[in-house]
């Protein structure tokens, strides 16, 4: 019988590489006198031009039978290509690689061998492995590409890494984008800046370097990166020049300006032309950037009804205020209704509560308590009260107790309702409120104050009540 033997395709590959080694041999000249009259230039031509020949039939021949092989075989191999002697064969792996990338199936070990590819002897295979990086997720990456960008000599390579850095950063990148950018300041080195800029601190000597070479290039272009970078480095009165481009009738150049009074935190231009909905969302970045009462009070006044991005900020910047503006803000939500931001907000600053004063702690947990009472989350209510030191002999703490008091009872916790409130008069005072709009709840709570208050009960408590002065049998709680 016939048996299918699978071809091995690499194999194929190779033999016919070899073949076509032969195939582009210089055929053997007839006339030793023909010889002698070929000039040594066109001779050395000549042969270049058939290297180059054999060597894109080499890169055809691989392009052509590679489809043929599985995709197991393809990773196989794809280690020997990338590190093959050929610079065509190795940017043929690279492409490879990326097409494995866009389809989620590279591997941690071919990514590793196409980034290794950045420091290649050949400027084409690095410019080939530079185009893929945006798409490259490896450990270590963004720091590896401002190192080597650092010492690489092609431009075009060059070019694209500083595109790679418009959307991954690292601190070691700066320094290296900043000194592109002075070679080349209509590059992209600019946007690249701008991006690391606003993921990195840097010193006030680095923010004057590059506003230096910024207002130096500024003289000979408009280009609007350097507009950004010049609002958002520069001084005030470099700012106030720059105001007027808000209204340019090129709205590349209003946005240019934009991000950088938003990243300056320079709100007053951007909140004056709150109007416009382009304008609104940088006057909202710059707002944040002032982490203080004053900028709240003016976010408030740029406030829209179901704006998102206007909730967004507001947590932003309340959640990052001292207790006692934190307070002050919290009462200009509660004016506006806007309790479930609130308590958004709240919770956020219960999470570092740790680190705050014991009265900080009881002024937050007054505000954030009866509004997870009033959600329904009385359990969360609980373990926030448990946290704090409350004394419960005190008369300023009685606010207190009374929402352990609350949020136990809704809890069905009954035992920390009995240890905040001992007397049967406030259990009585939470029964009334139920007995008629929900009177399974009304009986719950009737058993807990039989249970525990029935020898303590006065006369007109127990009338209230409906329950028999006589002896009646114990009755079970859920």
């Amino acid at each position: 019988m016939f048996k299918f033997i699978r071809p091995n395709i690499p194999l194929i590959i190779t033999s016919l590489c070899v073949f076509l080694i032969v195939g582009c041999e210089t055929p053997q000249q007839n006339s030793s006198q023909n010889r002698l009259l070929i000039k040594a230039d066109n001779k050395n031509t000549k042969t270049n031009n058939d290297v180059e020949g054999l060597r894109q039939r080499i890169v055809d021949t691989y392009e052509k039978y590679w489809p043929l092989i599985s995709s197991e075989y393809q990773h196989e191999q794809l280690p020997d290509v990338l590190a093959d002697p050929m610079y065509e064969i190795r940017i043929f792996g690279i492409e490879r690689v990326g097409v494995f990338l866009r389809d989620g199936e590279a591997t941690e070990e071919e990514l590793q061998l196409v980034v290794d590819c950045l420091i290649d002897e050949d400027p084409s295979v690095r410019l080939a492995a530079s185009k893929i990086l945006p798409e490259i997720n490896v450990v270590g990456l963004a720091e590896h590409v401002a190192n080597v960008m650092a010492s690489e000599t092609n431009l075009d390579v060059v070019e694209q890494e500083l595109i790679f850095f418009q959307t991954n950063s690292h601190s070691k990148a700066i320094q290296p984008t900043i000194d592109r950018m002075q070679q080349n300041p209509d590059g992209a080195a600019t946007n690249a800046l701008i991006f690391l800029l606003n993921n990195n601190e840097v010193t006030d000597k680095t923010q004057r370097e590059i506003l230096r070479i910024v207002l130096k290039s500024r003289q000979k272009s408009e280009l609007p990166a350097l507009v950004t970078l010049e609002a958002m480095l520069g001084s005030d009165s470099n700012k106030r020049s720059l105001i007027n481009m808000l209204d340019h009738p090129d709205e590349s150049i209003q946005i240019s300006v934009a991000k950088g009074f938003a990243y300056a935190g320079f709100e007053e231009p951007l909140i004056e032309r709150a109007d416009n909905s382009l304008m609104y969302m940088y006057a909202l970045s710059a707002l944040q950037k002032n982490v203080d009462i004053d900028s709240f009070v003016k976010l408030l006044s740029v406030r829209k009804e179901n704006e998102p991005n206007w909730d967004s900020a507001a947590f932003s910047i309340a959640s990052s205020l001292n207790t006692k503006d934190l307070l002050r803000a919290d009462d200009m939500l509660k004016r506006l209704t806007l309790d479930e931001l609130r308590l958004s907000i709240l919770r956020d600053v219960w999470k570092n509560a740790a680190e705050k004063s014991n009265a900080a702690q009881k002024a937050i947990a007054r505000r954030a308590v009866p509004l997870m009472i009033d959600r329904g989350d009385n359990v969360e209510a609980l373990q926030l009260l448990d946290t704090l030191d409350i004394d419960y002999k005190s008369p300023l703490d009685d606010d207190l107790i009374t929402l352990i008091f609350a949020a136990a009872i809704n809890a069905s916790a009954w035992d920390a309702a009995s240890d905040a409130r001992p007397e049967p008069s406030l259990w009585i005072a939470e029964w009334k409120k139920v007995v008629n709009s929900d009177p399974t709840a009304a009986n719950v709570i009737k058993k807990q104050i039989v249970q525990r208050f029935r020898d303590i009960l006065t006369r007109e408590q127990m009338t209230l009540l409906d329950i028999s002065q006589k002896n009646e049998p114990t009755i079970e709680t859920p």
